[in-house]
């Protein structure tokens, strides 16, 4: 195992290192929302809850790999955190992509046809958005924050991470423009469930991750 993966399994789900800086910043959060429920844009809110409620299955997906290989996930968050949820999502990265697909919705034009450069606006903007937070990631990679192991994914071998990125906020697009609003809900409601399942068995019953 990695020095880095054992590093990050010293502080999973370890309250020492909270800070008082994730009081206003689980408030933001909050307030983000609460203004769409004042605007009644409900379809923005569901999905942004799928989006984040889908990260969270992805990233014990990533922590189960460091389990089943015991050497190293494809991604670590193992210092600089007031608190790590799984061995690749800390507090902070949770609190970002809890607003990161509403954030992609709100700036999506109502017109679904319009073009950008001759290209539909809903692969052009959930691209753009996609590698803006692939250049945070490796910023963050660059400054030891975020730790990247394998050759396959790390610089400069960035295609798999590009795909990461994009392609859950293109399926997010197309869901919130094709599906109805019982389908978001249920959507929400099964992705959620999976979620909330999946910490259970693997790291409350099994302490896998």
């Amino acid at each position: 195992m990695t020095a880095e993966s054992l590093q990050a399994l010293c502080v999973l789900r370890n309250t020492v290192n909270l800070q008082w800086y994730i009081v206003p910043l689980l408030a933001t959060v909050f307030y983000i929302y609460f203004v769409e429920v004042e605007r009644k844009n409900w379809s923005l809110i569901i999905m942004g809850l799928t989006f984040w409620a889908a990260e969270f299955t992805w990233e014990i997906g990533n922590a189960l790999l460091l389990y089943i290989t015991n050497y190293a996930p494809l991604w670590l968050t193992p210092g600089k955190s007031a608190y790590v949820i799984y061995v690749g999502l800390n507090i902070e990265i949770s609190f970002f992509f809890a607003i990161y697909g509403l954030m992609v919705l709100k700036i999506l034009p109502q017109d679904k046809n319009m073009k950008i450069m001759g290209i539909s606006n809903r692969l052009v903007i959930p691209t753009i958005l996609g590698l803006s937070g692939l250049f945070v990631e490796v910023i963050l990679n660059q400054c030891n924050m975020l730790i990247w192991t394998y050759s396959f994914w790390k610089w400069p071998n960035l295609w798999l991470l590009a795909i990461g990125y994009c392609l859950p906020l293109l399926i997010l697009a197309w869901l919130h423009d094709n599906l109805s609003m019982k389908a978001k809900m249920i959507t929400l409601a099964l992705t959620a469930s999976v979620a909330i399942a999946c910490h259970v068995l693997f790291a409350v019953i099994l302490k896998w991750i």
